[in-house]
């Protein structure tokens, strides 16, 4: 799932069950396999809204026009972004042909691989950094995004008040605007939040990123993008065969990142 599906997810749950952008939202998340082929006037109808109302819509979630958003339909349907055709294999795919025993056995790989491979040095000087700003943000997107979420709690159980917000468009602002005081946490499996990968076309995210004023830590298992020069903290874990468990590694890594958060006083 990648950011049109997302976008329109977090508009439905925080507007009213009644509410006609809830219901917009409804119909076309039941019908985003095949927007791509709809025009504005078959889209509307569906909706049973105006086009100037549709077209307002999808400027309030963050698309320049109709077609931004049926072109990003279109591209996320063709990248496999509702049909789950990755590279590698997510563990609930791998659990529900496999089973369960099997799928243990790697989850024992995968956690031998992380601590063989993991550098702490790394994780404890994030954990400082963490320590010495003041402003600091933890982000991902869609599923990364509830680690942050997570971190965001677990950091107020140890008396460190960090901000987090769900949506995209919330967090591009913020990495805009922040100053070299500031320092943004980005959890990442794929690398891609980098690159905009989904969340803007042609790189565009990475573009601002560059330019950036504030210190970045990635959390990622892209060797390539946690090596990237507008990465100051780069965590790295790996996976021991191409099922990958980011969910729980994400959460294994920030659980390690408290541990040592915590030892700093």
């Amino acid at each position: 799932m990648y950011i049109v599906a997302y976008r329109l997810i977090n508009l439905r749950n925080t507007s009213g069950r009644d509410s006609t952008d809830a219901y917009i939202a409804e119909v076309l998340l039941e019908n985003i396999n095949e927007i791509d082929q709809m025009s504005i006037e078959k889209v509307a109808e569906l909706c049973s809204i105006s086009k100037s109302k549709l077209s307002k819509f999808v400027k309030k979630i963050g698309f320049d026009d109709y077609k931004e958003f049926r072109d990003l339909v279109k591209n996320e349907k063709y990248r496999s972004g509702y049909y789950g055709y990755e590279d590698k294999l997510p563990m609930g795919r791998y659990m529900a042909r496999e089973g369960w025993d099997s799928y243990i056995q790697i989850l024992r790989r995968d956690l031998d691989c992380l601590t063989d491979r993991m550098d702490m040095n790394m994780v404890r000087t994030l954990a400082a950094a963490i320590h010495k700003h003041t402003e600091v943000a933890a982000f991902g997107s869609v599923y990364s995004q509830t680690v942050a979420i997570d971190f965001m709690y677990r950091m107020a159980e140890e008396g460190k008040i960090i901000r987090t917000y769900t949506y995209d468009l919330a967090q591009e602002d913020y990495m805009k605007n922040m100053d070299e005081d500031t320092l943004v946490i980005i959890f990442s499996n794929s690398g891609q939040y980098l690159y905009g990968d989904g969340m803007r076309l042609q790189g565009y995210f990475k573009t601002y990123l560059k330019r950036t004023k504030g210190e970045i830590a990635l959390i990622t298992s892209n060797e390539e993008a946690a090596s990237d020069p507008i990465v100051k903290y780069p965590i790295l874990y790996t996976f021991a065969t191409n099922v990958h468990g980011h969910p729980l590694a994400e959460r294994l890594v920030m659980e390690l990142i408290i541990s040592e958060y915590k030892k700093l006083g």
